[in-house]
């Protein structure tokens, strides 16, 4: 079986365990086949499938080059895709941010040139909490209250899909934000 990639910024311990107890307070356990432990919490900017491993070492060179500013992101509560009453994803929700925008849209520009990427320009930042309904019981999130979270953004990572383990995503490579310097390799 082929190995699949994506491109993410990690979300913190702490911020994690916040989103996963709040989640604990309300039925999506009922209503939702997947719900992502604290560990694969995460903000996908970029899903690359399965990509050769050449292809793959290029791609982590050149983000390793990359250059972005470090920057912080904020929680804006809970939201769905989907229908509202049987929503497919479940996430918590980002404040916009134009650099989150840009780093995502420089990582799609620097994989055009290693791989055919969908240039789309709806991004939505989000924290995936549940996903999948298989549910008969009406959805209640109102017992989710997570307060605003402000949290920096010093690093992004690539990882692999392991569907049969948890925590189910293993980073691979992190790219670190580095103060006045080059970017490289931190694994």
């Amino acid at each position: 079986m082929n190995k699949h990639y994506f491109i993410a910024i990690k979300i913190p311990k702490e911020l994690a365990a916040a989103i996963i107890q709040e989640r604990d307070k309300t039925n999506l356990h009922r209503t939702h086949k997947i719900l992502p432990v604290a560990e694969d919490l995460h903000i996908t900017l970029y899903y690359l499938g399965h990509v050769a491993d050449g292809i793959l070492q290029q791609i982590i060179h050149s983000l390793n080059r990359l250059e972005w500013e470090s920057f912080e992101l904020k929680t804006s509560g809970v939201a769905h895709f989907g229908n509202e009453a049987t929503p497919r994803v479940v996430y918590t929700s980002l404040e916009k941010s134009d650099s989150l925008q840009l780093l995502q849209q420089k990582i799609v520009q620097l994989l055009s040139n290693f791989i055919e990427v969908q240039k789309t320009n709806d991004f939505n930042a989000h924290i995936t909490v549940a996903k999948k309904w298989a549910s008969l019981e009406s959805l209640n999130l109102k017992a989710f209250n997570l307060p605003d979270v402000v949290f920096d953004v010093l690093s992004f990572s690539i990882f692999t899909v392991n569907v049969n383990r948890s925590p189910r995503y293993e980073e691979i490579c992190t790219v670190k934000w580095r103060r006045g310097e080059n970017n490289g390799p931190t694994s």
